[in-house]
Protein backbone atom coordinates (compact mmCIF):
# COMPACT_ATOMS: atom_id res chain seq x y z
CA UNK A 1 0.00 0.00 0.00
CA UNK A 2 1.46 3.37 -0.95
CA UNK A 3 1.19 5.91 1.83
CA UNK A 4 1.22 9.87 1.27
CA UNK A 5 3.80 12.15 3.24
CA UNK A 6 2.47 15.04 4.84
CA UNK A 7 4.53 17.86 5.83
CA UNK A 8 3.62 20.09 8.76
CA UNK A 9 5.45 23.43 10.53
CA UNK A 10 5.11 24.15 13.88
CA UNK A 11 5.54 28.12 13.49
CA UNK A 12 5.41 31.00 16.03
CA UNK A 13 1.96 31.26 14.98
CA UNK A 14 1.06 27.78 16.93
CA UNK A 15 0.90 30.49 19.74
CA UNK A 16 1.98 28.16 22.97
CA UNK A 17 4.39 28.76 25.28
CA UNK A 18 8.08 27.20 25.08
CA UNK A 19 7.62 24.29 27.86
CA UNK A 20 4.19 23.34 25.47
CA UNK A 21 7.12 23.43 22.65
CA UNK A 22 9.05 21.26 24.40
CA UNK A 23 6.43 18.55 25.31
CA UNK A 24 5.63 18.23 21.59
CA UNK A 25 9.32 18.08 20.86
CA UNK A 26 10.26 15.45 23.51
CA UNK A 27 7.32 13.04 22.75
CA UNK A 28 8.01 13.20 19.37
CA UNK A 29 4.48 14.59 18.35
CA UNK A 30 3.01 16.38 15.84
CA UNK A 31 -0.18 19.28 16.49
CA UNK A 32 -2.07 21.23 15.33
CA UNK A 33 -3.71 24.43 17.44
CA UNK A 34 -7.29 26.04 16.13
CA UNK A 35 -8.88 26.98 19.09
CA UNK A 36 -11.72 29.08 17.22
CA UNK A 37 -15.09 27.87 17.01
CA UNK A 38 -17.34 27.51 13.97
CA UNK A 39 -19.02 31.23 13.91
CA UNK A 40 -16.07 33.16 14.43
CA UNK A 41 -16.76 32.99 18.38
CA UNK A 42 -12.60 33.15 19.31
CA UNK A 43 -11.52 32.37 22.65
CA UNK A 44 -11.04 35.53 24.84
CA UNK A 45 -9.29 36.28 27.88
CA UNK A 46 -8.89 33.71 30.87
CA UNK A 47 -10.81 31.06 31.59
CA UNK A 48 -13.65 31.65 33.52
CA UNK A 49 -14.49 34.50 31.31
CA UNK A 50 -14.11 33.19 27.96
CA UNK A 51 -14.75 29.77 25.98
CA UNK A 52 -11.81 27.43 25.92
CA UNK A 53 -10.50 26.23 23.04
CA UNK A 54 -12.44 24.30 20.83
CA UNK A 55 -11.65 20.64 20.77
CA UNK A 56 -13.59 19.21 18.47
CA UNK A 57 -12.38 17.00 15.41
CA UNK A 58 -15.20 17.52 13.52
CA UNK A 59 -14.08 19.55 10.36
CA UNK A 60 -17.60 20.91 10.57
CA UNK A 61 -17.14 22.71 13.70
CA UNK A 62 -14.66 24.95 12.80
CA UNK A 63 -14.66 28.05 9.93
CA UNK A 64 -13.27 27.54 6.69
CA UNK A 65 -9.93 28.61 7.69
CA UNK A 66 -9.30 26.06 10.13
CA UNK A 67 -11.01 23.39 8.09
CA UNK A 68 -7.98 22.53 5.97
CA UNK A 69 -5.90 21.19 8.94
CA UNK A 70 -8.01 19.78 10.79
CA UNK A 71 -9.15 17.71 8.19
CA UNK A 72 -5.60 16.65 7.19
CA UNK A 73 -4.70 15.76 10.62
CA UNK A 74 -7.89 13.65 11.01
CA UNK A 75 -7.50 11.66 7.21
CA UNK A 76 -3.62 11.33 8.23
CA UNK A 77 -5.04 9.92 11.54
CA UNK A 78 -7.18 7.73 9.53
CA UNK A 79 -5.04 6.18 6.37
CA UNK A 80 -1.63 6.53 8.11
CA UNK A 81 1.65 8.04 6.43
CA UNK A 82 5.03 9.37 6.73
CA UNK A 83 5.84 12.91 7.87
CA UNK A 84 7.85 15.56 7.69
CA UNK A 85 8.23 18.37 10.55
CA UNK A 86 9.00 21.57 10.90
CA UNK A 87 9.65 23.11 14.93
CA UNK A 88 10.06 26.36 15.82
CA UNK A 89 13.43 26.59 17.71
CA UNK A 90 14.65 24.00 16.70
CA UNK A 91 17.28 23.11 14.28
CA UNK A 92 16.48 19.90 13.08
CA UNK A 93 13.44 18.92 11.56
CA UNK A 94 12.09 15.98 12.79
CA UNK A 95 10.53 12.88 10.04
CA UNK A 96 8.45 10.09 10.99
CA UNK A 97 5.28 7.39 10.87
CA UNK A 98 1.94 7.53 11.53
CA UNK A 99 0.74 4.14 11.85
CA UNK A 100 -3.25 3.92 10.27
CA UNK A 101 -6.01 4.42 12.42
CA UNK A 102 -3.82 6.30 15.00
CA UNK A 103 -5.72 8.21 17.93
CA UNK A 104 -5.88 11.64 17.75
CA UNK A 105 -5.03 13.03 21.27
CA UNK A 106 -5.56 16.34 22.88
CA UNK A 107 -2.69 18.09 24.39
CA UNK A 108 -3.38 20.52 27.43
CA UNK A 109 -0.64 23.09 27.89
CA UNK A 110 -0.54 26.79 27.98
CA UNK A 111 -0.75 29.95 24.86
CA UNK A 112 2.01 31.72 24.34
CA UNK A 113 0.80 35.48 23.98
CA UNK A 114 1.23 37.77 26.83
CA UNK A 115 -2.46 38.90 26.42
CA UNK A 116 -3.70 34.86 26.76
CA UNK A 117 -0.78 34.23 29.75
CA UNK A 118 -1.89 31.31 31.63
CA UNK A 119 -4.81 30.23 29.27
CA UNK A 120 -5.45 26.13 28.55
CA UNK A 121 -3.84 25.74 25.08
CA UNK A 122 -5.80 22.42 23.78
CA UNK A 123 -3.85 20.69 20.92
CA UNK A 124 -5.05 18.16 18.82
CA UNK A 125 -1.99 15.77 18.23
CA UNK A 126 -0.85 12.26 16.95
CA UNK A 127 2.75 10.42 17.99
CA UNK A 128 5.46 9.84 15.13
CA UNK A 129 7.02 6.30 15.11
CA UNK A 130 9.88 5.22 13.76
CA UNK A 131 11.33 8.83 14.39
CA UNK A 132 14.57 10.50 12.41
CA UNK A 133 16.00 13.50 13.30
CA UNK A 134 17.96 15.72 10.14
CA UNK A 135 19.78 18.78 9.88
CA UNK A 136 18.94 21.28 8.03
CA UNK A 137 22.19 21.25 5.87
CA UNK A 138 21.32 17.49 5.24
CA UNK A 139 17.35 18.33 4.43
CA UNK A 140 17.88 21.52 2.27
CA UNK A 141 18.21 20.58 -0.92
CA UNK A 142 15.01 18.65 -0.57
CA UNK A 143 12.76 21.59 1.26
CA UNK A 144 12.99 23.33 -2.00
CA UNK A 145 10.21 21.68 -2.74
CA UNK A 146 8.10 21.44 0.34
CA UNK A 147 4.94 23.23 0.69
CA UNK A 148 4.63 27.11 1.20
CA UNK A 149 1.16 27.47 3.08
CA UNK A 150 -0.80 26.35 5.39
CA UNK A 151 -0.37 24.03 8.82
CA UNK A 152 -0.18 20.92 7.63
CA UNK A 153 -1.14 19.43 4.11
CA UNK A 154 -0.21 16.66 1.80
CA UNK A 155 3.58 16.86 -0.25
CA UNK A 156 3.06 14.86 -2.93
CA UNK A 157 6.01 16.30 -4.88
CA UNK A 158 8.15 14.89 -2.45
CA UNK A 159 7.52 10.83 -3.60
CA UNK A 160 9.24 8.68 -1.67
CA UNK A 161 12.02 10.64 -0.04
CA UNK A 162 11.10 10.92 3.15
CA UNK A 163 9.62 7.10 3.42
CA UNK A 164 13.14 5.98 1.91
CA UNK A 165 14.81 8.36 5.04
CA UNK A 166 12.37 6.72 7.58
CA UNK A 167 12.26 3.07 6.62
CA UNK A 168 16.62 3.46 5.77
CA UNK A 169 16.38 2.93 2.44
CA UNK A 170 18.82 4.80 -0.08
CA UNK A 171 17.01 4.94 -3.58
CA UNK A 172 18.67 5.30 -6.83
CA UNK A 173 17.99 9.01 -8.24
CA UNK A 174 16.52 9.28 -11.70
CA UNK A 175 15.03 12.48 -13.63
CA UNK A 176 12.19 12.03 -12.78
CA UNK A 177 12.06 12.29 -8.77
CA UNK A 178 13.85 15.44 -8.78
CA UNK A 179 11.34 18.40 -8.01
CA UNK A 180 10.76 20.77 -10.96
CA UNK A 181 12.82 23.30 -8.35
CA UNK A 182 15.71 20.62 -8.60
CA UNK A 183 15.63 20.43 -12.43
CA UNK A 184 16.07 24.24 -12.92
CA UNK A 185 19.09 24.35 -10.62
CA UNK A 186 20.63 21.01 -12.71
CA UNK A 187 19.93 22.92 -16.16
CA UNK A 188 21.15 26.55 -14.69
CA UNK A 189 24.42 24.60 -13.17
CA UNK A 190 24.94 22.29 -16.27
CA UNK A 191 24.67 25.57 -18.68
CA UNK A 192 27.66 26.70 -16.81
CA UNK A 193 30.11 23.81 -17.10
CA UNK A 194 31.88 22.73 -20.15
CA UNK A 195 29.46 19.70 -20.87
CA UNK A 196 27.72 22.87 -22.01
CA UNK A 197 30.04 23.69 -25.22
CA UNK A 198 30.64 20.18 -25.69
CA UNK A 199 26.70 19.46 -26.61
CA UNK A 200 27.25 22.80 -28.61
CA UNK A 201 25.15 24.84 -26.24
CA UNK A 202 26.15 28.86 -25.68
CA UNK A 203 27.85 28.26 -21.94
CA UNK A 204 26.13 30.39 -19.32
CA UNK A 205 28.39 33.34 -17.62
CA UNK A 206 26.35 34.29 -15.02
CA UNK A 207 23.17 34.02 -12.98
CA UNK A 208 20.82 37.32 -13.47
CA UNK A 209 17.98 36.31 -11.06
CA UNK A 210 17.39 33.83 -8.76
CA UNK A 211 16.71 30.73 -10.29
CA UNK A 212 12.87 29.83 -10.50
CA UNK A 213 9.45 32.23 -11.48
CA UNK A 214 11.36 35.35 -10.82
CA UNK A 215 10.20 36.59 -14.37
CA UNK A 216 7.26 35.48 -16.02
CA UNK A 217 7.49 32.55 -18.30
CA UNK A 218 10.89 32.27 -17.23
CA UNK A 219 13.13 29.40 -15.11
CA UNK A 220 17.02 31.33 -15.53
CA UNK A 221 17.58 34.49 -16.52
CA UNK A 222 21.83 35.08 -17.09
CA UNK A 223 24.48 36.11 -18.93
CA UNK A 224 26.67 33.79 -21.43
CA UNK A 225 30.19 34.12 -22.34
CA UNK A 226 29.84 36.45 -25.30
CA UNK A 227 28.03 38.89 -23.51
CA UNK A 228 24.46 37.91 -24.76
CA UNK A 229 21.32 37.73 -22.40
CA UNK A 230 20.08 34.37 -21.85
CA UNK A 231 16.87 33.04 -21.16
CA UNK A 232 15.34 29.72 -20.28
CA UNK A 233 12.46 27.59 -19.52
CA UNK A 234 12.74 24.34 -17.76
CA UNK A 235 9.81 21.50 -17.63
CA UNK A 236 9.28 17.67 -17.81
CA UNK A 237 6.42 18.38 -20.10
CA UNK A 238 6.91 16.48 -23.82
CA UNK A 239 8.27 18.83 -26.73
CA UNK A 240 4.30 18.80 -27.89
CA UNK A 241 2.94 20.16 -24.67
CA UNK A 242 5.54 23.27 -24.92
CA UNK A 243 3.61 25.56 -27.41
CA UNK A 244 2.08 27.89 -24.44
CA UNK A 245 6.22 27.33 -23.23
CA UNK A 246 7.55 28.72 -26.94
CA UNK A 247 5.48 31.52 -27.08
CA UNK A 248 6.04 32.82 -23.87
CA UNK A 249 9.99 32.56 -24.74
CA UNK A 250 9.27 34.37 -27.67
CA UNK A 251 8.47 37.60 -25.85
CA UNK A 252 12.27 37.60 -25.14
CA UNK A 253 14.01 37.81 -28.62
CA UNK A 254 15.63 40.90 -28.81
CA UNK A 255 17.85 42.27 -31.94
CA UNK A 256 21.08 42.10 -29.61
CA UNK A 257 20.95 38.29 -30.35
CA UNK A 258 19.31 36.91 -27.09
CA UNK A 259 19.86 33.19 -26.33
CA UNK A 260 16.17 31.47 -26.02
CA UNK A 261 16.26 27.60 -24.67
CA UNK A 262 14.02 25.09 -23.05
CA UNK A 263 14.48 22.40 -21.90
CA UNK A 264 12.06 19.47 -22.20
CA UNK A 265 10.97 15.73 -22.79
CA UNK A 266 12.29 15.39 -26.30
CA UNK A 267 14.78 12.80 -28.26
CA UNK A 268 17.33 15.05 -29.42
CA UNK A 269 19.09 18.76 -29.38
CA UNK A 270 17.25 20.98 -32.17
CA UNK A 271 16.59 24.22 -33.41
CA UNK A 272 13.08 25.32 -33.38
CA UNK A 273 12.25 28.95 -34.82
CA UNK A 274 15.11 30.62 -32.93
CA UNK A 275 14.88 28.67 -29.73
CA UNK A 276 17.54 26.08 -28.91
CA UNK A 277 15.97 22.40 -27.62
CA UNK A 278 17.31 20.80 -25.64
CA UNK A 279 16.16 16.91 -23.94
CA UNK A 280 16.02 17.23 -20.39
CA UNK A 281 17.07 13.78 -19.85
CA UNK A 282 20.70 14.47 -22.03
CA UNK A 283 21.45 17.00 -19.71
CA UNK A 284 20.62 14.70 -16.57
CA UNK A 285 22.94 11.96 -18.11
CA UNK A 286 25.86 14.55 -18.71
CA UNK A 287 25.04 15.96 -15.31
CA UNK A 288 25.27 12.77 -13.45
CA UNK A 289 27.76 11.32 -15.35
CA UNK A 290 30.91 14.22 -13.86
CA UNK A 291 31.86 13.73 -9.46
CA UNK A 292 30.11 16.45 -8.42
CA UNK A 293 26.89 16.12 -10.74
CA UNK A 294 26.48 12.92 -9.33
CA UNK A 295 26.94 13.93 -5.71
CA UNK A 296 25.10 16.70 -6.40
CA UNK A 297 22.06 14.23 -7.32
CA UNK A 298 22.48 11.85 -4.85
CA UNK A 299 22.30 14.81 -2.15
CA UNK A 300 18.86 15.74 -4.24
CA UNK A 301 17.48 13.11 -3.49
CA UNK A 302 18.49 11.12 -0.81
CA UNK A 303 18.62 12.55 2.86
CA UNK A 304 21.14 12.08 5.63
CA UNK A 305 19.36 11.25 9.17
CA UNK A 306 19.91 10.24 12.54
CA UNK A 307 17.84 8.07 14.34
CA UNK A 308 16.57 8.72 17.82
Amino acid sequence: MIMDTYYIRHTEHLNIDDATREKLWSERRIAIHFPQYKYGEDPKGKIPGGKPDNSSLDVDDYPSRARRAVRALVELAKTGGYVCAEYYGQQKSMLGFIDPDSQIELLRGKWGSPKHEGRQAILKTLRLKKVKLVNSSDFAVVFVGRPRQGTIMRWKRVGNVVENAVEGRQSKIELGHLFPDQQEIMCSEFLRSDSAEKIGLTKLAHLLLPVGRTMRGIDICGITVSGHLLFAQVTYKDIESCQKKIDDLFAYRDSQGSVLMLFCNCKEPKLMQGIQVIPLQLVYDTFVATPTGKLWVDRAGNISVQPC
